[in-house]
This record gives structure tokens, sequence and C-alpha cells, in this order.
């Protein structure tokens, strides 16, 4: 009787009826939101497994191609089928890498969350880093290349590093961001702050880190960074134009939706 009980109290805790997901519960979930990256993913795959099973925990990857054009698709088909700690989802048509992200936080079984850039701006044993701040007992972890032990050995171009200091300084002083990096691809969560949070995301695409960081602070999570080194892709898929003047908007559409109560918190 008390074991059946047990069993229905922890059922009824499942958030978002991940229920086959919560009790086959396992270590680390590492979500990669991908799109159109024939050219790295293979690569960045097996360097990312390779590094996972040095950790001696289980694990699962989980890739979310978010409609990629090119054969991205038929390549991560390939990686599931060889690959038995990995599996898939996959967007109809482009939503965006926040809407790629929150899909893939949101179907994960580990008791710890990370989610990473497939290209690997950010070098592999980061993730290590990333998930000892979280054993330790941090809820959420975010890599940083402007703390003082950071280093850029691949810068972006002028133009790229112009527009993502005025989008730092534009989101740290509007939504009171108290952190010195918020697009850094890399990000980690205890489960339950990583369900807490992503459950009242909003925003689909390049501005989600914005607004991850001002939910989690909201919600009172003790954020930690953690320096990182950075090798910017020159393959990268953002448009410095279009996606520099839509990230701004979705800035203000953060602040619109916490004014409007729309985040509940």
């Amino acid at each position: 009787m008390f074991s059946a009980f047990l069993s229905s109290f922890f059922i009824s805790q499942v958030p978002h009826g991940r229920l086959d997901n919560a009790l086959l519960m396992i270590y680390l979930s590492l979500v990669l939101p991908i799109y159109n990256e024939e050219s790295c993913l293979k690569k960045s795959f097996d360097a990312i497994n390779e590094y996972l099973s040095t950790l001696t925990k289980d694990y699962e990857i989980i890739l979310v191609d978010d409609g990629s054009t090119d054969s991205t698709a038929s390549l991560v088909k390939e990686i599931v089928q060889i690959s038995p700690e990995s599996r898939s989802l996959h967007n109809s048509k482009n939503q965006g890498k926040g809407n790629a992200v929150k899909r893939g936080v949101l179907d994960t079984a580990g008791k710890y969350i990370i989610f990473a850039d497939m290209d690997l701006a950010v070098p592999v044993h980061f993730i290590g880093t990333c998930l000892k701040q979280l054993e330790a007992g941090t809820p959420m972890v975010i890599g940083s290349r402007h703390l003082p032990e950071s280093s850029f050995k691949v810068r972006e171009g002028p133009l790229r590093q112009f527009l993502g200091e005025v989008f730092r300084r534009f989101a740290q002083l509007s939504l009171g961001l108290r952190v010195s990096d918020i697009t850094c691809g890399l990000k980690g969560l205890e489960r339950t702050v990583a369900f807490d949070i992503f459950s009242r995301s909003r925003i689909d695409r390049w501005g989600y880190d914005a607004e991850i960081i001002f939910l989690a602070q909201k919600l009172g999570y003790t954020i930690q960074e953690v320096p990182v080194d950075w090798y910017h892709s020159f393959d990268s898929k953002v448009n410095v134009g279009v996606d520099s003047f839509r990230t701004f908007l979705e800035i203000c559409r953060v602040y619109y939706y916490y004014l409007n109560k729309e985040y509940n918190c």
C-alpha cells in the first residue's frame, strides 16, 4: 500500500506529462539544436559522444532538427540508428533555435540537462565543467566568454562583434540581466529548474537566451557563470542584419510578457 502511494505521488509530480522519461530518469541529458549542420554534424557528434562516454555516467543525446533543408535529417537518422545513447526530434519547418532548445529540454529524461551548439564553438570538455557545477548544487550554469579566465580563440568579424556587444548591453540594461554573457550556447540546468523555466518561455528564436536568464532571475534561481574558450564558427546560421533586428524585438516582447504577467512569476 505504501509503495503504491509513493508511486502514485511520484507520478503526480512529473512535469508536463513526461511520465515515460521521468520514470526512466538518467543522469545527464544533452540537447543539441541543429539546423543545416551537414558539414559538422557527424564529426561533432562523434566528439561529443566520445567525451560523454568518459564521464562514467549514463546519458542521452537529443538531436533536435529544426526543419533543416540540407542532408541533416538523413544524417540524424543514421546517427540514431547506430548510437543507442541518441534520439531525435524533428520540426517539419524551421521554428527557431529557442523553439528547438525548448522542445528538446521538455523531452529530456536526465537529472541534469545541458544544451550546446552543434558546431562546438565551445569545446566539448566544457560540458564536464558545466556538469560539475550542477552536481555541486548550482541550479543554472552558463558559459561565459567575458570572464577574466575566458579566451576568444577565434573571434567573430568586427560587425558581428559590435552588434553582439550592443545586444549584450541592451539586454542587460532593459531586462536587468546580472550575467556577463547572454548568448553563449553552453548552458545547463537541474531538471526541476529547467522545466520550471522552459514551461514558461515563449521566445522561439535568438532572443530565447535572454528570456531564460530573465526567467531564472525572476524565479529566484542562482546562476553560475563558468569561463569558456570560444572558437567562432564562420558557418554560423545567424543573419546579422535580420536576426539582430528580430532579436531586439524579442527582448521587448520579454518585457511586455512580464509586465502583462504572462510568465506567472
